[in-house]
């Protein structure tokens, strides 16, 4: 299992330079990973999905997803401040929103990753 979280842009972000230590990424095609001994976060774009509703209630201009996975569920504390690092960063770039696990968006200054 894995905890998933996505981020709503209005155009492409420009990967890995936006990620935290881009040069620590590696490219598998389309998906971007960073790997530690017990844990990784995937990143990968999304192809034609349409925003739900309260997506584009929060950011009306939204029409690209990128997909954000910490693989175990169980990783460590590092592991998901790193997704967070991740999730907001790449959301700032954009100007877009992150959405929780619960499908609530939030610009990157928003939410919290404790809940």
């Amino acid at each position: 299992m894995s905890m998933d979280l996505t981020v709503w842009c209005d155009g492409e972000i420009s990967l890995p330079n936006v990620l935290p230590e881009p040069s620590c990424w590696q490219e598998y095609k389309s998906e971007r990973a960073y790997e530690k001994e017990n844990w990784q976060v995937l990143v990968v774009p999304g192809e034609d999905e349409e925003p739900g509703s309260s997506i584009l209630e929060k950011f009306p201009k939204a029409s690209k997803a990128y997909y954000i996975t910490l693989e175990p569920i169980g990783a460590d504390a590092e592991g998901y401040m790193f997704l967070e690092k991740v999730t907001r960063a790449l959301a700032k770039s954009c100007g877009g929103v992150w959405i929780n696990p619960y499908g609530t968006a939030y610009f990157y200054n928003e939410g919290s990753f404790n809940e």
